[in-house]
């Protein structure tokens, strides 16, 4: 994934705004919105394909990372996702 200056500062921002997230969370957070204001669009498919272009990942892999941050802990990939509390945000 990109690890742009602008990225970094956006994660910086939320992890200020929302302490009790966790990490990944935080950044899936990054991703969705700072991909919206630089896309000037909330569809995954846009999102993901500018932030492939970016990274250098696969349009499929960054699809699955957008996508494990509004999803259930069961049905996310991988043995310890856990699922966002909202009440936390």
């Amino acid at each position: 994934m990109s690890h742009s200056p602008e990225l970094y500062q956006w994660r910086q921002q939320i992890a200020a705004h929302f302490p009790n997230l966790s990490q990944p969370v935080i950044m899936g957070f990054a991703l969705w919105s700072l991909g919206m204001v630089i896309v000037r669009s909330c569809s995954l498919t846009a999102i993901a394909t500018w932030w492939s272009s970016q990274g250098g990942q696969s349009l499929n892999t960054v699809r699955e990372r957008l996508r494990d941050t509004y999803r259930e802990a069961s049905a996310k990939a991988g043995t310890h996702r856990q699922p966002l509390d909202v009440a936390t945000c």
